[in-house]
């Protein structure tokens, strides 16, 4: 039976942040088990916040639900990014999901050594180290809409 912990709909801040991780670290589990659901949460909100598509209105649109299935912990969020961005967001959606474990340290090692920035002043090695901790629990889907946003969504399951 699937029981939603968490939902979160909004423009999300690092203030938003700290109270889901807040509410996380009250969650009645191992402390291992914790710091796992909240580095993920961490890197999941981080990488809407950097990576999120304003709209006309300079407002983004993003989700976020924790949820507990049986001994399992899921992750789902969503944003919406621009058209524009959509095609090479998804390559490097492939690529971090077909990667095996040793790809994904040699790509973040690479990232690190080499000092690779985007343009929003990130190294890309979010999705890569939510990848690393996750393995195969790592699934996206793009909702391709009618008009300049398609929206992402993510699911992570611990």
């Amino acid at each position: 039976m699937e029981n939603s912990l968490l939902y979160k709909t909004q423009n999300f801040t690092s203030i938003d942040v700290d109270e889901v991780v807040k509410f996380i670290e009250e969650i009645n589990e191992k402390p291992l088990l914790i710091r796992k659901i909240c580095f993920l949460t961490v890197e999941i909100l981080q990488n809407i916040i950097h990576h999120s598509d304003k709209n006309e209105n300079g407002n983004t649109f993003a989700y976020y639900e924790l949820i507990k299935e049986s001994n399992t912990y899921i992750i789902k969020s969503g944003n919406l990014i621009s058209k524009e961005h959509t095609e090479e967001f998804e390559k490097q959606l492939q690529s971090v999901t077909g990667s095996t474990d040793e790809e994904i340290k040699e790509k973040i090692n690479h990232k690190l050594k080499n000092e690779d920035f985007t343009d929003k002043g990130g190294s890309g090695i979010g999705l890569l180290s939510i990848k690393k901790r996750v393995g195969e629990g790592m699934n996206y889907e793009i909702e391709h809409f009618i008009g300049n946003y398609d929206m992402i969504h993510f699911e992570i399951k611990i």
